[in-house]
């Protein structure tokens, strides 16, 4: 049986909603909406398309060479109210939630950036000029078993 688009951007919803959120997005493109996360290898993007019919979202999925998407599905009727399924109704909730709940993650960031710049700058330059070690405490469990450390 194949996944369901609903179980997958409901997922998404989760993982970004979550604190700490399990997934982490930003902001891919500032001309147009894109939003970029990486999830277990695969990158999703969370983007605007634009046609006739109007604006609708796409979340595109990419792990090497292989590649799907899910389209918000496009309502019809007066300003796209009316959808011919209650399970397009759904996908299409999902995927503003989806949106909102990047959307509000992208900017909490940016807030937080803005108000501890010197001290980001000062941990990146220290980073990449020095190697920065991270302590025992810090490492993977992973990492500290092959190195022998704690």
């Amino acid at each position: 049986m194949p996944i369901s688009d609903d179980y997958i951007v409901q997922y998404l919803v989760n993982g970004t909603r979550e604190i700490p959120e399990t997934i982490s997005w930003c902001e891919k493109s500032t001309e147009q909406t894109v939003y970029a996360a990486a999830v277990e290898g695969v990158e999703v993007m969370l983007e605007s398309a634009y046609s006739r019919a109007g604006s609708h979202l796409v979340l595109r999925f990419r792990h090497n060479d292989d590649e799907f998407r899910i389209f918000e599905p496009a309502g019809g009727g007066w300003l796209g109210r009316k959808f011919s399924t209650e399970d397009e109704r759904h996908l299409v909730a999902l995927f503003r939630e989806l949106s909102a709940a990047v959307s509000a993650q992208c900017a909490q960031r940016r807030v937080r950036a803005e108000r501890n710049r010197e001290l980001i700058r000062e941990q990146i330059s220290r980073r990449m000029l020095f190697g920065q070690r991270e302590t025992p405490s810090e490492l993977s469990d992973a990492y500290r078993d092959r190195i022998g450390v704690g």
